[in-house]
């Protein structure tokens, strides 16, 4: 048997959660010819291969399937791939792009100024806006060559933007008319579904029935409808508060994407399912009893999560909606500010978070640059002045762009319950959810995210066993998305795979040493090409636009 590559002697975990057995693979052009058990077949094929690489001692997965990430702003770039290594050199070989609402494609000509200042917080310089639809977005990264496999959801915060007048606002019938229309020309043209982000402008203004509008419209292609819930903590500034009738705003959240998903019959995938504050941490059973018994009725809901107590997200995110609409201006105003310590006081009170727990990632302006990594109550007390006031200048110097790091999402260093008990879950898969850009300091899930949960969760705390974990990490999210030949080391199937080292895999970046190395993770193939050997990418551009048809 002829190949182009021999991957010798490997505990092969095949992504299907089976248990791991010692065997060949082998590869031919940009796919696996065979898988070959060391045991039970008689007699062994003759093998001639160009390339041989021993991996005895060593584990082959499918590569790392992202379903969750931000990086669709940074591939456009002709040096993505730079800026992209620590994903790669993590094992990740596809990443699902257009998450939380905001994606590049598809737009319309004459609305960028609007999507430039939305998204400021996830590139590295402005676009030039080469494409409109995704096809032609495509197109454009497929012409440029790509560091990584690409699957794109459309944004429909980035389609508001493109469509309204008023985008902050409610959407006229004309208007919802002209959203599925570029929903449903989006998906023609290859997205693998559609994402929201409905605790962000202009996501959060959307009404449940604009929702259930477009989510029939991937309901008819049989794609992914993915959420980021308008609230992830007990108590927001998104829902009134009626203390007769109260329901938990994170529940109520996950009530109404549930109540979409019914009505449109799309298949759900709720984003990052976190437990925002120490006081919200109760709901964790509450919120996933809700979304069992959804699966129960025959709704086809599913959620992911990162390993991590802290996420990344945009300095508008503690704005309640009634500010957003010229938020720097609005901050100019001393009345606003007043109701807005008050809101923010009594927030904290019944959360238990505070500027303490609120880590700036990037200044997005000179002024406060040298505050890069820091928590608001350090910069407010290098001010001299206090963290309400500290933030409001972030805010109005970066024009509302800063990129920040929240901490205490579904526990702390120390107790993890909740977010063990999310990751664990059956119908949980992983992701990092990581703004990997070259400015300003960066989340640790973005160098440590899979192989922290291979090391730390699977052989230190036996959280989840090697196959599971794995599992999660490529079957899983592939068959959720359609990906039929990725997330399987299987005969046919797209040959990317991560060959790593079980006894030393593991990241030990964290949120004050967020760019430290993985280690354990030795070579990644990547459609039949190593991309990265001896835990060093190698700059290839061996990646490909997964579009989905049909």
């Amino acid at each position: 048997m002829d190949v182009d590559l021999h991957l010798r002697g490997a505990s092969i975990v095949d992504g299907t959660g089976a248990e791991p057995f010692r065997g060949d693979v082998l590869i031919e052009g940009d796919r696996i010819a065979a898988v070959i058990a060391a045991e039970g077949q008689s007699p062994a094929p003759e093998i001639h291969a160009r390339q041989v690489i021993d991996a005895f001692g060593l584990a082959i997965a499918p590569g790392f399937i992202d379903i969750h990430s931000h990086s669709d702003w940074i591939l456009p770039q002709r040096d993505h791939g730079a800026i992209l290594r620590p994903l790669i050199e993590q094992g990740i070989t596809t990443i699902v792009t257009g998450n939380c609402g905001f994606s590049p494609a598809p737009i319309r000509p004459g609305h960028t100024d609007w999507i430039d200042e939305a998204s400021e917080m996830l590139c590295d310089r402005p676009l030039a806006w080469e494409w409109s639809g995704v096809d032609s977005f495509l197109g454009f990264l497929e012409s440029r060559g790509l560091a990584m496999n690409v699957a794109h959801l459309a944004g429909h915060g980035s389609i508001r933007l493109s469509t309204m007048d008023n985008p902050l606002g409610p959407a006229t019938p004309a208007e919802r008319d002209a959203m599925r229309g570029l929903v449903r020309e989006a998906l023609d043209e290859g997205a693998v579904g559609l994402s929201t982000g409905l605790g962000y402008p202009p996501g959060m203004f959307a009404n449940l029935e604009e929702l259930s509008d477009l989510a029939r419209v991937v309901a008819e292609h049989g794609r992914l409808f993915t959420s980021h819930l308008k609230a992830y903590s007990w108590i927001s500034p998104f829902y009134p508060v009626n203390p007769f009738r109260w329901v938990d705003h994170n529940l109520r959240a996950v009530r109404d994407i549930l109540g979409v998903a019914a009505r449109s019959g799309a298949r759900l995938q709720i984003s990052h399912l976190i437990f925002v504050g120490p006081r919200t941490w109760r709901t964790c059973d509450a919120v996933i009893a809700e979304i069992e018994r959804a699966r129960e009725a025959g709704i086809d809901v599913g959620f992911d999560c990162f390993p991590y107590t802290g996420g990344n997200t945009t300095i508008r995110v503690i704005y309640p909606a009634w500010a957003q609409d010229d938020l720097v201006e609005k901050l100019g105003r001393s009345s606003v500010r007043a109701r807005l310590r008050l809101e923010w006081m009594i927030l904290k009170a019944m959360l238990g978070i505070g500027f303490e727990h609120v880590q700036l990632l990037w200044a997005g302006c000179d002024e406060y640059e040298r505050f890069n990594g820091w928590r608001f109550s350090k910069i407010a007390e290098a001010l001299e002045t206090d963290p309400y006031t500290a933030y409001f200048r972030v805010t109005v110097a970066s024009l509302a762009r800063a990129r920040l790091m929240l901490h205490t999402y579904s526990g702390v260093e120390g107790n993890e319950e909740p977010l063990r008990r999310v990751m664990t879950h059956a119908l949980n898969v992983f992701e990092t959810d990581t703004i990997l850009v070259s400015r300003g300091t960066h989340n640790p899930a973005s160098f440590g995210t899979f192989p922290r949960l291979l090391g730390h969760y699977v052989r230190e705390e036996r959280l989840l066993t090697l196959q599971e974990a794995v599992r999660k990490m490529t079957g899983a999210p592939a068959e959720r998305l359609g990906l039929r030949d990725r997330g399987h080391v299987r005969e046919g199937q797209a040959a990317d795979l991560v060959l790593f080292d079980p006894a030393t895999v593991g990241c030990d970046a964290d949120f004050d040493h967020p760019d430290r190395a993985p280690t354990g993770i030795e070579t990644v193939i990547m459609n039949g090409k190593p991309v990265v050997s001896r835990g060093r990418f190698n700059g290839a551009s061996a990646g490909r636009v997964l579009r989905k048809v049909g």
